[in-house]
């Protein structure tokens, strides 16, 4: 079988158009040479694809069959090199990552960032990393913003089964455990082997309900096991949580404990249960991405 692309762009002008002339026209050839292209094309398949029958050629079942073939092979080549582009723009600048506000990354990404500069070709190796509270980084990555972002897995779970977002690839990056922070002045801080169960009659501070509601029902359900009922505060920011605790009473569960804990005044004590931190992206990734999944090892 001996076809070409000149036999396919001419039966798909002249299904175009129906009718011989006008075809010819846009391909600019008589219809004498359009005709024979049909012709030798419809002899390499051993099908008859046009009725020459009626005035105007019409389709045969065989004729529309290839057209839908064709023509869904023209959609889909288009939408790959749409994304071809899209992957050659990305990798023409850096890549823009969200770090959900409360994960603290620091221990791993500078290695992800040395691996990249050693293995990336045609990227910039240096990404551009930007931490914000939940409800906004998934906004931001819906928007096109980040290019993909880290976020508590239990958190993106519920944007997901909520409908917020869509179309979207979950992977587990870390497990992290989970800790009890309070302040140095809080009553309990001189109490010795100190658990959960001590906090029950005191304030527990969460980040604002619609920024992760799914995190303070994980809260809640972790510390039923221990017998509380916790009385919860919302707050703004993790910022707002370090301030709340330094009034000395209350306390916070949170996925690690660098980022506040480098505040002399505040300690923490680990607990058994584990976080998982997931990294969110386009289910269809553009190349630069899948780099810095490789390098992730995930």
């Amino acid at each position: 079988m001996n076809i070409n692309s000149i036999q396919i762009e001419s039966f798909l002008v002249t299904v175009k158009h129906m009718n011989f002339s006008k075809a010819a026209a846009e391909l600019y050839v008589t219809q004498p040479v359009l005709s024979r292209r049909i012709l030798k094309f419809e002899e390499e398949l051993c099908m008859t694809l046009f009725d020459r029958t009626q005035k105007a050629p019409r389709l045969t079942d065989e004729g529309l069959e290839l057209y839908n073939l064709l023509n869904k092979m023209s959609s889909e080549f288009a939408e790959f090199m749409e994304r071809a582009e899209r992957n050659r723009n990305v990798a023409n600048r850096k890549l823009r990552i969200g770090i959900g506000e409360g994960i603290d990354l620091s221990a791993y990404l500078h290695r992800i960032i040395d691996e990249l500069k050693k293995n990336s070709e045609g990227m910039d190796a240096e990404p551009e990393f930007d931490s914000v509270p939940a409800e906004t980084l998934i906004n931001r990555f819906k928007d096109g913003y980040y290019d993909l972002i880290f976020i508590f897995t239990d958190t993106v779970e519920f944007y997901k089964a909520s409908k917020a977002i869509s179309g979207i690839d979950i992977r587990e990056f870390i497990k992290v455990n989970k800790c009890v922070m309070f302040a140095d002045n809080n009553p309990l801080s001189k109490k010795k082997d100190l658990t959960v169960a001590d906090f029950k009659d005191q304030t527990l501070y969460c980040l604002k309900k619609e920024y992760v509601p799914s995190k303070v029902l994980a809260h809640k359900d972790l510390l039923s096991k221990y017998g509380i009922i916790p009385k919860v505060q919302f707050l703004s920011s993790w910022d707002a949580v370090a301030m709340a605790l330094l009034r000395g009473e209350g306390y916070a569960i949170t996925d690690n404990h660098e980022r506040i804990l480098k505040n002399k005044d505040i300690r923490y004590f680990d607990l058994k249960e584990k976080q998982s931190i997931s990294i969110v992206t386009k289910s269809k990734p553009s190349f630069a991405v899948l780099q810095f999944l490789s390098v992730c090892k995930i």
